[in-house]
């Protein structure tokens, strides 16, 4: 068999594997989980990274066929963009062969002097990279286990007749009307990042006073994730995967979404709307108008992401299991798993 090397990349501008690269391996893979791409990747690391940052690749015979997006903080791996903002990480490439997947983990782990463990969150059930690091954890010499969480997504391309019918759903029909009896709806989708842009601090201000006084205050508070979502927008900008809309009603904004589309997989990002008129409901406004866009372009998936919040399960056809694997030298018997919170910066 052919012998696998790794090597840890200078950053996300190492001149031997760029955006173009990052992506055909995206591509080879079939993956299409937009937090994995090369720009929201760096985006996230720019504004939200603290620790060293770990991009390993697995190469067989010269040929890169696995990349590792970790980094280290306090003794701990984690993947890149580990926090609230993101969803669904993994590996990028094709990790199926043993001896990629060791050698991966490997090179991480003597990467840092004071090794305690990898926390890896997110990871989808369907990936298959669960089973791959349940076998090579004991052969490391570390115990591994699982916390499990959900995905609810409406598979459009397998029920279209089930995604067009939740459009249809009499609560969402009847907000809707109710706006548009007392004055114009204007809907507008934009994909262009500059065009986005200026939308952006009145859609973090609407974000922030929606959930103000709640017991989950809104993250734009953080300056860091206002800045990630403007960065990202930035990098982005002309990769066709950006999807704002933004619902006017009387010379008015009152609800907006950011979220993405990459390689059929629409993603429910943020969405937030004017507080003062959720008598009139607009986020379900909001919502019919997405799933409307999503079908329109021809989406295969309507992904809500993380969470099993009553609205999603309400829309989904099914639900993806998602795992966080903890994986610790097996001498140390037992210890709590970190909670997500303790690897953001």
């Amino acid at each position: 068999m052919a012998t696998i090397t790794t090597r840890v990349l200078q950053g996300f501008d190492d001149p031997s594997f760029g955006p173009e690269l990052w992506e055909e391996l995206m591509r080879k893979s079939g993956n299409s989980n937009i937090f994995l791409t090369w720009y929201w990747q760096r985006a996230w690391w720019e504004t939200c990274g603290n620790g060293e940052l770990l991009l390993i690749t697995a190469e067989r015979e010269g040929d890169i066929v696995a990349l590792a997006p970790f980094y280290t903080k306090s003794g701990m791996i984690y993947f890149v963009c580990t926090g609230f903002e993101s969803d669904h990480l993994d590996f990028i490439g094709d990790i199926s062969d043993p001896a990629v997947l060791k050698a991966l983990l490997e090179t991480a782990r003597d990467r840092v002097p004071e090794f305690e463990g990898f926390e890896l969150y997110f990871v989808p059930g369907r990936s298959g990279t669960g089973k791959q690091l349940e076998r090579t954890a004991e052969g490391l010499g570390l115990s591994c286990y699982a916390d499990d969480e959900t995905n609810p997504v409406i598979d459009i391309a397998g029920h279209p007749e089930i995604a067009l019918a939740t459009t249809r759903k009499k609560s969402l029909l009847r907000h809707e009307r109710l706006l548009t009896r007392e004055g114009p709806l204007h809907v507008t989708h934009l994909r262009d990042g500059d065009a986005i842009l200026p939308y952006l601090d009145e859609f973090f201000e609407q974000h922030v006073a929606r959930w103000a006084g709640t017991e989950t205050p809104s993250r734009f508070v953080d300056p860091r994730i206002r800045a990630l979502f403007k960065r990202f927008t930035s990098v982005a900008a002309r990769t066709g995967w950006l999807r704002f809309t933004h619902l006017e009603w009387k010379r008015r904004g009152v609800a907006s979404h950011f979220g993405t589309c990459y390689r059929g997989n629409f993603i429910w990002g943020s969405a937030s709307f004017a507080i003062d008129l959720s008598p009139y409901s607009p986020g379900e406004v909001l919502l019919r108008q997405l799933l409307l866009a999503a079908i329109e372009e021809g989406a295969r998936t309507f992904d809500f992401r993380t969470g099993s919040q009553p609205f999603k399960l309400r829309f989904a056809t099914h639900v993806n299991p998602v795992h966080t694997w903890s994986m610790y030298p097996a001498k140390l018997k037992s210890l709590s798993t970190h909670d997500a919170a303790e690897a953001l910066p």
